[in-house]
């Protein structure tokens, strides 16, 4: 199936051999996938999910005491509607990685794109018993996360989250790792082998009032990127640039346990950023640096096995 409509879509990033043209259309592949291969954990992950960020928004330090608890006081109250239950926050944290500075997070008019390679082994190894996420977000408060989740050491799935739709159904796309050969790879980064998914995650605006979230995964088979997902919504720039937590992270570990060992590298390759400006252009990919972001680390067992600030990293426990 073939795409009939990406004109609005990011610059995709260059990764194969030949200049990306228009996208394969597979979305309907994806959403095939997701219903054939359910998640017995899905309900968990989302609970999981809103958890994690009422953590985020309780302790965000790049924004003051006001606005972390009127964050933390939305979530809390989509948290209770959700699942029926009011729950405190569990020690949840960003094992390590990058967080947007708000005033880079706020810099666009009509889009913004994060391209990048998740570090994704099969399975996390090492003490892993509970969540783990290799997630990042491309600036927008009603953007979305392509990530990685793992659960355990028994489940691995590629999933999309996106933070436009009415809750409880955010959660849109959820694939087992293993049926999704084509888009896991293996480059080599600081002279060892690397499983990596490619991910362009945008957030653009159509028209005025109305935006589009949108995935797209390198498909190494093709040679060419795939959109496996999209959605439309009514947004203005004010509330896609809002001072918030929503946003506010690259790529990072999200973690669910006190303490890990044993893991894997996990991590980030080539993290950039493209942004679009008030007419409607795209400027030219960017790789993050440090005055855009910077480095977060939870304290929670994992250790740098490298660092290129701020675009790649790896970090194992």
């Amino acid at each position: 199936m073939t795409a009939t409509y990406v004109d609005v879509s990011a610059p995709f990033r260059i990764i194969g051999p030949d200049v990306p043209g228009e996208p394969a259309d597979e979305r309907e592949k994806f959403e095939r996938l997701t219903k054939e291969h359910p998640d017995e954990y899905a309900e968990a992950l989302q609970q999981a999910f809103l958890q994690s960020k009422l953590h985020l928004a309780r302790t965000d330090p790049d924004m003051d005491l006001e606005d972390r608890d009127r964050m933390a006081s939305a979530l809390a109250e989509q948290f209770e509607q959700d699942f029926g239950v009011t729950q405190e926050a569990r020690p949840i944290h960003v094992g390590y990685g990058f967080l947007y500075y708000q005033t880079f997070k706020r810099y666009f008019a009509t889009g913004t794109s994060l391209g990048w390679d998740i570090i994704c082994p099969d399975s996390p190894g090492g003490n892993v018993s509970n969540w783990l996420y290799v997630t990042a977000m491309n600036r927008a408060v009603r953007g979305l996360e392509a990530f990685v989740s793992y659960y355990g050491q028994n489940l691995s799935t590629f999933s999309v989250w996106d933070w436009a739709r009415p809750a409880p159904n955010q959660l849109v796309v959820d694939v087992p790792l293993a049926f999704i050969g084509d888009y896991r790879r293996t480059v080599t980064s600081h002279g060892m082998p690397r499983q990596v998914i490619s991910v362009t995650n945008t957030t653009v605006e159509l028209s005025p009032g109305t935006w589009r979230n949108m995935v797209a995964l390198w498909n190494h088979a093709q040679n060419r990127h795939d959109l496996i997902y999209w959605f439309d919504y009514a947004a203005t720039l004010a509330q896609q640039t809002a001072m918030s937590t929503f946003g506010n992270w690259g790529p990072i570990v999200e973690t669910f346990q006190p303490f890990y060992s044993g893991t894997r590298p996990l991590g980030s390759l080539g993290a950039s950023i493209c942004t679009r400006d008030s007419g409607g252009n795209w400027g030219p990919w960017g790789l993050l640096t440090p005055n855009q972001s910077y480095v977060h680390n939870g304290n929670v067992g994992f250790r740098v096995e490298f660092l290129d600030s701020n675009y790649n990293f790896a970090v194992r426990s």
